[in-house]
């Protein structure tokens, strides 16, 4: 019969649970060793699983760290990109903050598995976008809360790094920018044609030409002409290095 190791009648070594080695390897990945343990159970608790609402799940902490987020990742755009108007710092931040990009960020840190959701005996709760974003905002307010800002600060820079340098392309949709640069130069509306159309009715793929007063055509494919268009005209400020 095997027993469990002791150091005293009062201390014993046990087994990690699936979660606990869940939270380890979160842990690890977000790169940031809690002082307050206790911060970051509550992070990872969903309503669903807390014994008090009001204290026990992580949504006080989600208020929290959706503000600290903000901030921190406003102050990057702020710095990062000085020739950028605010309407298009706007559009950018609300894109980096926004709960689907948390999610994201979310998953890759494996929070999904480390989280405290309804117990034994009760309908398990469903691991939603939403449920990984509040709690990967929430995880950013324990860091804040057990480290300080700059703590907080480093984490968000360091997971958020590869979203910052895709920031300006979440500025307008590509049409809208091509026009207003044009404009901008007097230079005629620019002109879209559809130049082919190929492949079955159920899922056809069109060829789109982009002509720019004084500048070389820029072409796009997609399943739908306005993604098409779409795709020539990021192509044409991509080329021309409008947008970087």
């Amino acid at each position: 019969m095997a027993h469990e190791h002791s150091l005293g009648p009062d201390i014993q070594f046990r087994r990690m649970t699936r979660r606990d080695e869940a939270v380890a390897a979160l842990v690890g990945r977000l790169g940031y060793a809690f002082k307050n343990k206790q911060l970051l159970e509550q992070a990872l608790t969903h309503a669903s699983g807390a014994k008090s609402k009001i204290a026990g799940s992580n949504e006080r902490l989600e208020f929290l760290g959706d503000r600290v987020l903000g901030l921190i990742v406003a102050h990057r755009l702020y710095e990062q990109y000085e020739d950028v108007p605010e309407g298009d710092l706007a559009r950018m931040l609300n894109t980096l903050v926004r709960r689907q990009t948390c999610a994201k960020i979310g998953e890759k840190l494996g929070i999904p598995d480390a989280l405290v959701l309804a117990g034994k005996g009760e309908k398990r709760t469903v691991v939603t976008d939403n449920i990984v974003g509040d709690a990967c905002e929430a995880l950013i307010a324990a860091v804040y809360l057990d480290g300080g800002l700059e703590a907080a600060r480093s984490i968000i820079i360091e997971h958020w790094a590869s979203y910052l340098k895709q920031a300006p392309d979440m500025r307008k949709d590509a049409k809208s920018s091509l026009q207003e640069w044009a404009a901008a130069r007097s230079l005629a509306v620019p002109v879209y044609e559809t130049i082919d159309t190929t492949g079955p009715d159920h899922a056809p793929e069109f060829k789109v030409e982009l002509s720019v007063e004084g500048r070389e055509p820029a072409r796009g494919v997609s399943t739908t002409r306005r993604k098409a268009e779409q795709v020539a005209a990021t192509e044409f400020l991509r080329r021309e290095r409008i947008w970087k």
